[in-house]
């Protein structure tokens, strides 16, 4: 049984995504659009809530699966963290993104080491692997901060929405045995 959902202190939660949350997410994502747009090309397939709902069904409906997972604030939706298993379930990736003004406050650090305890405990992964823009700084000093290994540069493999262009994607990795888990 996955232990989501996970306090992440200071009225702070990683929880799966339901459908019930399809119109709360949107309205995050719509609010966010312009400045996620340059780094995550899922912005244009989103347009309405119809979209959303689609999108955390299809997530979601593995049970075993650590995609559709939310960051929530008192309750409220503020961004986004996954945990994509790979297809021989020995290695993941994570990916995150938080709404603007939630920026700066320790929640997507929190709720990214989650997702990594998770990763290497209950799902017994040997390598999670997180790829972020050359120049997105913030998303960057996640992997950095959690003591990820910058493993190299995927010259243009990250594109953003419509009217981005492709960027470049520094890899960062972390095998379980580097790995201390939260206390």
């Amino acid at each position: 049984m996955s232990p989501l959902p996970i306090d992440l202190s200071d009225g702070a939660s990683l929880r799966r995504l339901t459908l019930e949350d399809a119109e709360a997410v949107f309205q995050v994502v719509d609010v966010n659009r312009e400045r996620l747009a340059e780094w995550m090309p899922w912005i244009d397939g989103t347009q309405g809530v119809e979209d959303q709902r689609a999108w955390i069904a299809r997530v979601t409906a593995d049970p075993d699966e650590r995609e559709g997972v939310g960051i929530f604030v008192d309750g409220r939706y503020v961004g986004g963290a996954g945990l994509s298993v790979g297809p021989f379930r020995f290695a993941g990736e994570i990916g995150y993104w938080i709404d603007a003004a939630h920026e700066g406050r320790g929640l997507v650090t929190r709720a990214v080491r989650a997702l990594v305890d998770l990763g290497f405990g209950e799902l017994g992964l040997h390598r999670i692997a997180i790829r972020a823009g050359v120049d997105n700084a913030r998303s960057r000093a996640i992997p950095e901060r959690l003591g990820f290994t910058r493993e190299g540069v995927l010259r243009g493999d990250g594109k953003g929405s419509a009217g981005h262009g492709f960027h470049d994607l520094v890899v960062y990795g972390l095998l379980e045995d580097e790995w201390h888990p939260s206390a």
